[in-house]
């Protein structure tokens, strides 16, 4: 069995018949354990990701560079999953709000609308106030990740692990009841994020992270690269 899910966890993840049980976090060993797996049965080694995500980083301004973005100005990556879903758009607009309202850009914005063609059309139809590229659906999300400085997303785990990897502070901007509420609270009490489903709340945050709030940003990128990893696949 390969546990999915980063602090909440359905009884039937832990069958006591299976060889071995790999678990991605402490919490999941922890409560594998209560459910009467014994410790020969289980492996911590992190939620399997592609080992790209976990790649020693370039410069990102040479990624930033590569991907037609600006070299030299600070990225917000936004995305929605492969499907495009949730407010993206209401997120986006407030998010390029804040990062313009200093007068100058405090950070560019990179938008990722997944399969979602119609968010893309209708992103792409409208001006911005800071530079922001938009993209459909990618092959190379390490890339866009090793070219930002935080990330917003819904509270997949899939997500949430890639980006821990490559040193992301996340903002959850949403989560499904149940299976992903733990993957909240994982990410807020390890310190490598903030949560809010309002929109505007997180276009403040954000821009907290670049102005006043700098340094918390650069000490959640530490703790996000500490606790992240990308070698399970290699495990496994």
């Amino acid at each position: 069995t390969v546990v999915t899910d980063l602090g909440t966890f359905h009884p039937t993840w832990f069958n006591k018949g299976v060889t071995l049980c790999f678990v991605p976090t402490a919490e999941a060993y922890r409560q594998a354990l209560h459910q009467g797996l014994s410790p020969q049965q289980l492996r911590q080694y992190g939620l399997p990701i592609r080992p790209e995500f976990g790649r020693m980083p370039r410069p990102k301004e040479d990624v930033r560079r590569a991907l037609g973005l600006d070299a030299y100005l600070p990225n917000v990556l936004l995305i929605g999953g492969g499907e495009g879903m949730g407010p993206v758009k209401k997120i986006a607009r407030a998010v390029a709000s804040e990062l313009a309202a200093g007068g100058r850009p405090a950070a560019q914005l990179a938008i990722i609308c997944g399969r979602n063609e119609r968010l893309q059309r209708s992103l792409l139809e409208r001006p911005w106030p800071v530079p922001t590229a938009i993209q459909g659906y990618v092959d190379n999300m390490w890339d866009w990740m090793a070219a930002s400085e935080c990330i917003i997303t819904k509270a997949g785990p899939g997500t949430i692990a890639e980006a821990l990897a490559c040193g992301l502070p996340i903002v959850l901007s949403g989560y499904v009841m149940g299976q992903e509420e733990g993957n909240v609270s994982y990410v807020l009490e390890n310190g490598v994020g903030a949560y809010s489903d309002n929109p505007r709340r997180v276009a403040q945050i954000v821009s907290r992270w670049f102005g006043p709030e700098r340094d918390s940003l650069e000490l959640m990128a530490g703790r996000a690269r500490a606790i992240g990893t990308a070698r399970a696949p290699m495990a496994l």
